[in-house]
């Protein structure tokens, strides 16, 4: 059962959602942490163990007993595999930053939550599809069940997460530990707030921070963001590797490289009339694209890296918003041995940025 940019992504934004009175808006959310997480750990990514993290974080900045948290870690590692997913069967799912998408019902997120019977309670797609709305979701259920601080951790994540396979989570115990271990000693201090201001859950009042790609340029730049984000954790790396249609064969989901993913995504956004060239600079260099300013970039903007001295772009990505640490975010196809994926712009920090939009 249970409940994320695309990709991916993930990541937030602020964004404005009308006033504190909105119906469905959830209560102040502990906030967890962010940055990088600094260890490797169990063949898990970055945005897998940021997401792993914030559940011991979070667990901890409620005052959840240890068994409690670990059943939230062997929740999240079964359901989603620390992943914020998408769903198809959802397409405003996939207007935000997520990790790969879900084929499970209506399900979303980290905790695989139900959009059609969570999405009005917790302050709509945008909450589902914020990883620290889900970790304190399954929290806040934990909360309601008698005695669950005595429970075994793997009892308790079936008796919140209700799921048809219950035996799943105990064969997920043995990494939660290892989780719990790595990250109990981290501090749970949230890195834009104290310890004890709670966080608002995105989707209500005003300035609600969130993970959706919210676009002042418009529905075309949420369409390039949402063509490209169905690609992520997929598609893998090669050079040449995309089309106008899709990716070109290889792997299990074949292939793109840098400028075959935003030719890609632009062809799809704009319904097959725009179709840039297969290099990086051609596409820089588009009479059609409107060059833009950093201060005025926005979610769908291609985005260029040229190295110092160099006069060519080398690699171009798409902008995709920012994370909860108010870092910009590039959805991209980045190199061999990678798929397609979220990561932050100042991975290329020391080279040039060029921003164009197209329309």
């Amino acid at each position: 059962m249970a409940v994320a940019v695309p990709l991916l992504i993930l990541v937030m934004i602020t964004a404005t959602f009308g006033s504190d009175t909105t119906p469905g808006c959830a209560p102040a959310l502990a906030g967890g942490v962010a940055g990088p997480t600094g260890v490797a750990l169990a063949g898990l990514g970055e945005q897998q163990l940021q997401i792993a993290r914030n559940g011991v974080a979070i667990g901890r900045q409620r005052s959840e007993p240890e068994t409690v948290i670990l059943a939230e870690l062997a929740a999240a590692a079964t359901e989603s595999g620390f992943r914020n997913l998408s769903n198809p069967t959802v397409p405003e799912s996939q207007h935000y930053v997520s990790d790969g998408e879900s084929s499970n019902a209506d399900s979303l997120g980290p905790h695989q939550i139900r959009a059609g019977i969570w999405a009005d309670r917790l302050g709509g797609i945008a909450a589902l599809m914020d990883p620290v709305t889900q970790i304190n979701w399954f929290y806040t259920q934990a909360d309601t069940i008698p005695r669950a601080a005595s429970m075994d951790p793997g009892t308790l994540a079936q008796a919140v997460e209700n799921s048809a396979y219950p035996e799943r989570y105990e064969a997920s115990m043995s990494l939660a530990r290892q989780i719990y271990a790595t990250f109990a000693d981290v501090t749970t201090t949230p890195a834009d707030a104290s310890a004890d201001t709670p966080r608002q859950s995105q989707g209500c009042g005003q300035g609600g921070e969130g993970r959706p790609v919210q676009a002042p340029a418009g529905p075309f730049g949420d369409a390039v963001v949402a063509a490209a984000a169905r690609w992520v954790g997929k598609a893998d790396y090669a050079w040449g590797g995309g089309t106008v249609d899709g990716p070109s064969p290889g792997g299990e989901y074949g292939t793109f490289d840098c400028s075959g993913l935003t030719m890609y995504a632009i062809f799809q956004a704009s319904g097959g009339r725009i179709r840039l060239g297969h290099y990086t600079q051609n596409q820089q260099d588009d009479p059609r694209a409107a060059i833009v300013p950093f201060d005025q970039r926005a979610p769908g903007d291609l985005v260029f890296f040229t190295e110092s001295g160099a006069t060519d772009s080398h690699h171009v990505g798409i902008y995709a918003g920012r994370d909860n640490a108010g870092q910009d975010l590039v959805l991209n196809a980045p190199d061999y041995g990678q798929k397609v994926k979220i990561e932050p712009l100042t991975d290329w920090q020391g080279q040039r940025w060029d921003f164009r939009r197209f329309a």
